[in-house]
């Protein structure tokens, strides 16, 4: 994808460990549900540098689950615009609150399955993880409240997880 992209400076790089310098945006946008993965130390990664890269006024975009997302498979959903229809098939438990989720996204002339691992967040638990990053939940501007504006704010101590004075 990056050989197609056009008057932008590409750069390959896992998010959590990019390197920009001092380089930072007005907005930063985490895209994809990357907020639920398994593995804690990887949603801290991923979230620290999005606080890491934004503007102190800036603004980062967040894309989370919706409520009840692993729960009522399988389901479908038909996106118009895109020619596609996205079907949610399974999410089988793997522990530790984690589910094994399968997606098939289906287009005219082809079809893809995904299989990735994903950790529903309840609404309190999901506003933690930004604070947690120096990222304070705004609000939400979409009607499912999927996509969520965090800004700049104060890290706040969570001690229920150990994280006061991070």
């Amino acid at each position: 994808m990056l050989e197609r992209v056009r008057g932008a400076r590409t750069v390959r790089s896992p998010i959590e460990t990019l390197d920009l310098g001092e380089e930072r945006s007005d907005a930063v946008v985490l895209g994809s549900f990357l907020v639920h993965p398994g593995d804690h130390r990887l949603r801290e990664g991923l979230l620290g540098t999005c606080r890491r890269y934004v503007r102190d006024d800036g603004v980062v975009l967040i894309q989370r689950e919706g409520p009840g997302h692993h729960s009522g498979l399988p389901r479908e959903r038909e996106d118009h615009a895109a020619g596609r229809t996205i079907r949610i098939l399974s999410a089988e438990p793997v522990g530790d609150g984690v589910d094994e989720v399968r997606a098939e996204y289906v287009f005219e002339d082809a079809r893809w399955t995904q299989t990735f691992r994903s950790r529903e967040l309840t609404e309190e638990r999901f506003e933690a993880y930004p604070e947690e990053a120096g990222l304070a939940v705004d609000r939400r501007p979409t009607p499912d409240g999927v996509w969520v504006l965090a800004r700049p704010g104060q890290i706040r101590g969570n001690s229920d997880r150990g994280l006061a004075g991070r």
